[in-house]
């Protein structure tokens, strides 16, 4: 399909944002794995050490500080019980402030962490099935930000076993006002793969809405949205 030029400018915003995000999660995970596979002997129960939960920590916050886009990252663990290691949960969550990058400020013990159990979350369950990234959202973020937030999560190994999960979140808001000055002059909707609305420039049309495909027209789509004008 033939675009107009503005189209043409939006769509490579688009990709541009959700390809920065992917890279970025990506690279997470890789820099993860790379320093657990540096350390001698390790095993699994090491994730709780201090050294090594600041090593993950440094990977997250020079991920918030290269990344434009991003509002947060983190990486979630969760190990099961086995005759050489104890049942454990490990949350490593940081955003950004006006003021520098933050740890989330959660009673994050061991207790707490198996109450919030993010292995119910579709972004933890979905990665490692998916093996490359995967994306959800928009979802209203109750545990961290009170938003409408994105979420690229990529798997994490160790010894070819599934550790955890990095993650990086886009808030809504942040994307509609990266988008907004290559839409002013059309009707348009970008919606995930469910039909979703993640953006849009037509009042009928909100956030978080199910889209009704039959009232618009596809004129772009990529791995992970759809770009739609309405009728």
């Amino acid at each position: 399909m033939l675009l107009t030029t503005s189209l043409h400018a939006l769509t490579q915003k688009i990709d541009s944002i959700i390809n920065s995000t992917i890279e970025s999660t990506g690279l997470l995970a890789r820099n993860i794995e790379t320093s657990l596979a540096e350390i001698e002997d390790v095993n699994l129960e090491h994730l709780l050490e201090p050294s090594v939960r600041k090593t993950i920590q440094d990977h997250i916050k020079a991920t918030l500080n290269s990344n434009v886009y991003c509002s947060g990252a983190g990486f979630a663990s969760h190990i099961e019980g086995s005759g050489s290691n104890k049942e454990f949960w490990l949350l490593e969550w940081w955003y950004k402030k006006a003021d520098g990058v933050k740890q989330v400020n959660l009673d994050l013990d061991q207790a707490t962490q198996q109450r919030l159990d993010f292995r119910t979350f579709e972004w933890f369950k979905q990665a490692p099935a998916v093996g490359n990234a995967f994306i959800h959202g928009p979802y209203v973020d109750y545990i961290c930000n009170t938003s409408y937030t994105i979420t690229s999560a990529v798997p994490v190994y160790f010894n070819q076993q599934f550790l955890g999960v990095a993650a990086i979140d886009l808030l809504v808001s942040r994307v509609e006002d990266e988008l907004l000055p290559f839409a002013t002059d059309n009707k348009v909707i970008l919606t995930n793969k469910d039909s979703r609305i993640v953006f849009s420039t037509h009042p009928r049309f909100r956030v978080g809405d199910l889209l009704d495909i039959s009232a618009a027209k596809i004129v772009f789509e990529n791995d992970y949205f759809n770009l739609y004008q309405a009728k």
